[in-house]
């Protein structure tokens, strides 16, 4: 290759821009001279311009689509269709793009039937990808493992032959979109060899499968957030408290194993009984943190003594699990990084997530609380020494965001001298 090489990276959401960015870095430390550019989705757009103000977004794409149509289109669905965290300019191009995307693919009526049926989760803007890499020109393709705009990215990637290599943040589980979906990427980092077997039980290439870990977990090592965890603790005079940090999360979706509605109630629900715990509890403290897409809708309580209300973009999410002893959940990734922390987890196995997705008890996370009002005793166990312990294979040790870098910069390498051995 003549030129250093171009790498485009693609990623939504604040969880998966938080895999993405170090693998940059690493990128730049491990290959000098490499480009790597980064298309950087809904709530992820700003977190990933705070740290790289060059990020794209999908308004910077609008020379190469209908802008009017575009600006029409995202206007009209972006009713009720917004978030605090997203620049409106940037929402109206991405809803806008995506549909009219859709409509090139399905027509107007099959488009109106699937926007209908799915909403954004049918969103796979083909046409889109293919100009913004004839505009980019990227040597290969990092992505998320999410179902749209990264899985587009992806796809064409692989239509061009070039070197694509996609990042599972949590499970492979069999019913994921990304281990479904064909045609599947060249290359795939995943979090633990139990992950990758299940790939390769889909027919993934075993060699094109690796155990890297999760790069969006590897701040939990850096003795700047352990600092920071220790900073967090002395301001609210919190030391010699026993923390525990509720991470919650709209349910978008009822299932009929459990009662519970979607929205609000579970959630909201298991914060009250945490919040009584800690009234009635002087050794205890509580971290409540509901999830960066989605928390300008649980309206803060009256503050309390030894009760903190996290404000997501304010509050980076390593330092507060650092700072508790105890994690709970419902099915957030925020289980699983806790663990992989060392830290002990409780999930609340009620919640319809854990049906409709899956359970971190039964991935070998967390220690079971049937409902809410199990909090209590399993707070008592855990915090006893006496839960479940999570599979160790989930543990890390800070250097994924390396063996990513490693793994992209070996099919660069494969895709213009041959395969590379480590």
């Amino acid at each position: 290759m003549s030129r250093p090489p171009k790498v485009l990276f693609v990623s939504y959401g604040g969880g998966h821009i938080g895999m993405v960015l170090p693998v940059m870095r690493e990128l730049e430390a491990l290959l000098p001279g490499v480009q790597c550019q980064l298309l950087a989705l809904t709530t992820g757009h700003l977190k990933a311009k705070a740290v790289r103000p060059d990020t794209l977004g999908y308004k910077d794409f609008l020379h190469l689509v209908d802008a009017d149509a575009v600006r029409a289109w995202g206007e009209r669905l972006s009713e009720g269709n917004t978030s605090p965290d997203v620049p409106l300019d940037e929402t109206i191009a991405y809803l806008g793009i995506n549909y009219l995307d859709m409509i090139a693919q399905h027509g107007e009526a099959g488009a109106s039937d699937l926007y209908r049926a799915q909403g954004r989760y049918g969103f796979r803007p083909l046409h889109f990808m293919r100009r913004v890499m004839d505009a980019l020109r990227p040597d290969a393709v990092v992505a998320t493992n999410s179902p749209r705009s990264e899985r587009a990215a992806l796809d064409v990637a692989g239509e061009r032959g070039l070197p694509s290599i996609g990042m599972v943040d949590l499970f492979g589980l069999d019913s994921d979109t990304y281990v479904l979906h064909k045609p599947q990427p060249a290359w795939t980092c995943v979090i633990s060899e139990g992950v990758r077997q299940r790939l390769i039980a889909h027919g993934f290439p075993a060699e094109r499968v690796v155990v890297t870990g999760n790069p969006a977990f590897d701040g939990l090592f850096s003795a700047d957030n352990q600092a920071r965890a220790q900073r967090f603790l002395r301001e609210r005079g919190w030391e010699g408290l026993k923390p525990v940090l509720f991470a919650g999360h709209w349910e978008p979706q009822a299932h009929p194993a459990t009662p519970v509605p979607v929205g609000q109630a579970l959630p909201r629900e298991i914060e009250a009984v945490l919040r009584n715990c800690v009234r009635t509890r002087d050794e205890l403290a509580l971290i409540v943190r509901y999830h960066p897409s989605d928390w300008t809708g649980y309206p803060r309580l009256p503050d309390e003594p030894r009760i903190h209300f996290s404000e997501p973009p304010r509050e980076p999410i390593h330092p507060l699990i650092l700072a508790s002893q105890v994690v709970v959940v419902q099915t957030s990734t925020v289980g699983l990084e806790s663990a992989v922390g060392g830290k002990p987890v409780i999930s609340v196995e009620n919640s319809p997530a854990a049906h409709v997705w899956f359970s971190l008890a039964r991935q070998g996370v967390s220690t079971p609380a049937a409902t809410p009002s199990h909090l209590p005793e399993c707070l008592d166990a855990v915090l006893a020494g006496h839960g479940t312990s999570s599979d160790p294979t989930y543990r890390s040790d800070g250097r994924a965001a390396q063996r990513v870098a490693q793994v992209v910069n070996n099919a660069l390498q494969a895709a213009t001298t041959g395969p590379q051995l480590d």
